[in-house]
Order: C-alpha cells, then sequence, then structure tokens
C-alpha cells in the first residue's frame, strides 16, 4: 500500500489547539512499519534526550527532520553536541548510515510557492523580509536599517530574475501605509516588529506579516514536510520525524 497525505487537512497554527507540552513523542504502527513523531523543542535538553532515547529503543532506518532541502551537512560536521536538536538527529543518522532527508523549504521557496498562487505575494514577502531582516540586525548589532538597505540586502539575499520587480523606496513605504496605516520610515523600520510582537505569531486572520507567516506554512514549509514524511514512510520501515513541535 501506497500511502497518500491529504493536505486539505493541513491548518495554520492560530487554528490548532496543543495538547502536549514539547518535547512530546508519537509513535504511530501500521502494516509493520514505525513512524516516530518526535516534537522537540529547540535546542532544550529533554529533545536530545527524547532524540537518543528514539535512537536507542527503536530500529530507525530512516530520519525526516526539519532541516532545509538545499542546507549541506557532513557526518564529521564539528561537535554535535553545540547543533540545535533538528540537526543533531541528522548528523547521529549520517553517523549511523541511517538515510536522512531534509524536509524544509528555504525562503525562495517560499516567495516561488506563494508568487504562484498569486502575484501579490511578491510585495508581501518583500514587506515581510524587510520588516524581519531589519528587526534582526538591530537585535543583534544594536544598529538600524535605512529602508533602502533592508530593500537592498532582500532582493540581494534571496529575490532572483524570476520574481516580479522589488518595490523601491518609495513604492514601499505607500504600500507599507495602505496596509499598515502607518507612516514607514528609516527611524522605526527596524523596530516594527518589536513594537508589534503579536505580528511574530502566524494567523491566517490577522494582518498582512501574520497572514504571510501563516501561509508560508500552509502553502510551502508544511506540504513540503508532509510529503517528504509520506515518502519515507513509503520507502522504509522505522521513520523517525524529527520537527520543532507546533501542535499534536
Amino acid at each position: 500500500m501506497k500511502y497518500v497525505p491529504d493536505l486539505t487537512l493541513l491548518d495554520s497554527w492560530s487554528d490548532c489547539k496543543p495538547h502536549l507540552h514539547s518535547p512530546a513523542l508519537a509513535v504511530f504502527e501500521f502494516d509493520n512499519k514505525k513512524l516516530i513523531y518526535c516534537g522537540t523543542k529547540h535546542s532544550a535538553n529533554k529533545s536530545f534526550q527524547l532524540l537518543d532515547k528514539c535512537f536507542s529503543d527503536f530500529d530507525i532506518d530512516c530520519i525526516v527532520t526539519e532541516y532545509s532541502r538545499k542546507a549541506t551537512l557532513t557526518p564529521d560536521a564539528s561537535t554535535i553536541e553545540t547543533k540545535n536538536e533538528l540537526e543533531y538527529a541528522a548528523l547521529v543518522g549520517m553517523r549511523a548510515g541511517i538515510d536522512v532527508v531534509f524536509a524544509d523549504t528555504d525562503k525562495t521557496d517560499w516567495i516561488s510557492d506563494l508568487i504562484a498562487l498569486s502575484p501579490d505575494y511578491a510585495h508581501k514577502m518583500q514587506t515581510f523580509f524587510m520588516l524581519t531582516d531589519a528587526y534582526l540586525y538591530k537585535k543583534t548589532f544594536n544598529e538600524k536599517f535605512s529602508i533602502n538597505r533592508a530593500i537592498k540586502n532582500v532582493t540581494h539575499k534571496i529575490w532572483n530574475n524570476d520574481f516580479p520587480q522589488p518595490m523601491n523606496e518609495s513604492e514601499f513605504k505607500k504600500y507599507f501605509l495602505q496596509n499598515f496605516g502607518l507612516e514607514i520610515t528609516d527611524d522605526n523600520l527596524s523596530d516594527m516588529l518589536a513594537k508589534h510582537p503579536n505580528w511574530n505569531e502566524p494567523n491566517k486572520r490577522g494582518n498582512l506579516i501574520n497572514k504571510v507567516q501563516a501561509e508560508i506554512n500552509l502553502y510551502s514549509r508544511d506540504p513540503y514536510m508532509i510529503k517528504c514524511i509520506f515518502h519515507a514512510v513509503n520507502t522504509h520501515k522505522c521513520v523517525l520525524a524529527a520537527f520543532r513541535r507546533r501542535t499534536f
């Protein structure tokens, strides 16, 4: 039997109710197969301990982990104890000769997948990444991003020729005012997410930023992850799926 996922059952984080604290483990047994779903908490000691228990208790022959499909990782990578738990799962598997699948999309995929739904996502994604980059830069270096610098940063890092032309500074200011009712400037760009922390919570009924975060998961990341898990289950006997837990 070949198992096929029903992607219509996917929903956003804001519409799900978690029932278990992370990290948590669910084991599914069917047709002489096992799917061990390890819902982790990033870099928590208990997450590492839970993964170690999975490797000890089950005869795992495939690992599917929340790691960018375009990432490179080799078994001789430095000290696995310093990695996050999802990378740790991959490295342990590689060193044991277990098949490892990197099951996450990256930023370029997010833009491609959402623009495929509607060209309108080009401006939404640009705004999302500009605010995120400016916020993270100030948080890390205590320096502000100008609007022009944020545009250049996003364009250089993740925009490609297949995407619609990105907004220039004046277009971005006009777009931001229309969608948020706020004036955006060089002075406040880096503080927008800090001043509105709820924007960081994925919510398909929220404002533009909340919606983009929810839709990245709904239309890019989650479908790809689910497809990777199902492919692994169809081709292996005992699959460990290691993902940061959102809900169970």
